[in-house]
């Protein structure tokens, strides 16, 4: 299996969870989560890139973690470089 299906399956995995409001919380308080999505952001396949900020929008969908979420080193840059992609 080649890097890049992995990649998308991993974080198509975490898109999944992430769509439950029920995991949200857990999601961003977990120590690798939120930084193995901001990686995704800088991913050479845009699927993979999709996937990431859709999860990132639904983590956002909790009002609780977007304080978080706004504050996780790389994820304020990360987001610019892909709009300006």
């Amino acid at each position: 299996m080649s890097a890049e299906v992995d990649a998308l399956t991993v974080v198509n995995q975490l898109r999944d969870l992430a769509a439950d409001p029920l995991n949200r919380r857990a999601i961003v308080e977990d120590q690798g989560c939120l930084p193995g999505l901001i990686l995704f952001f800088d991913h050479p396949n845009p699927q993979v890139v999709y996937s990431a900020l859709l999860a990132v929008r639904y983590l956002a969908e909790c009002r609780a973690n977007r304080e978080k979420l706004k504050g996780e080193l790389g994820m304020m840059l990360s987001l610019q470089n892909v709009m300006q992609k």
